[in-house]
C-alpha cells in the first residue's frame, strides 16, 4: 500500500447506476483486517456494497 493511502479500502472498488461497490478479494483461508472490518461497516452505513470473494466463482455469482 501506498504510504498515505486510506487503510481497510477494497481491492475492487466499482460504481454501478451509482451505487458504490466494494469487493476483497481473499484465499480460501484469508482473513479480512480490522480496518477492512471498519470500511465495510462504514460503506453499510452510507448505502454502499461491500462483498468478500474467495475466487473467481464467488465474483461470477454475484453477477457484477
Amino acid at each position: 500500500m501506498p504510504k498515505h493511502s486510506l487503510r481497510g479500502v477494497p481491492d475492487i472498488i466499482l460504481v454501478d447506476g451509482g451505487h458504490f461497490v466494494g469487493i476483497e478479494v481473499k484465499t480460501r483461508t484469508g482473513r479480512m483486517s480490522p480496518e477492512q472490518r471498519e470500511f465495510e461497516k462504514r460503506l453499510s452505513e452510507a448505502g454502499g456494497t461491500y462483498h468478500l470473494v474467495r475466487d473467481v466463482d464467488d465474483l461470477i455469482a454475484l453477477g457484477l
